[in-house]
């Protein structure tokens, strides 16, 4: 699947960024996000309750919630952190200049 991220190139045009399915099923899914700078996912929604985010290449990230009414936030994440996320519809914005790598599992 494909992020779609704003190209900082010259010739600033729309390129993709990658969702790769590493394991998906009744139990569990495991989904590796790859930002490179400027990318973003789109909004989309988190049903399940349960969901844990490895840091394999960090940076800088806006997290945009679905609901316009709340405020984005800035965070910085460091490679080898893990961090939990409950349920939640948002975009996912790389707000740095250099490549995010997330491996991100979701109990069913």
């Amino acid at each position: 699947e494909t992020l779609r991220h704003k190209d900082r190139s010259a010739n600033a045009g729309w390129t993709a960024g990658s969702r790769e399915v590493l394991l998906d099923n009744p139990a569990v899914q495991v989904v590796r996000l790859t930002y490179p700078p400027g990318s973003e996912s789109g909004v989309h929604g988190h049903d399940w309750p349960y969901r844990v985010i490895y840091v394999v290449q960090g940076g800088v990230l806006e997290m945009i919630p679905g609901d316009s009414t709340k405020p984005k936030q800035t965070i910085e994440v460091a490679t080898g952190q893990a961090i939990y996320a409950p349920a939640m519809t948002h975009n996912v914005r790389n707000a740095g200049d250099s490549m995010v790598v997330l491996i991100e599992t979701e109990i069913k």
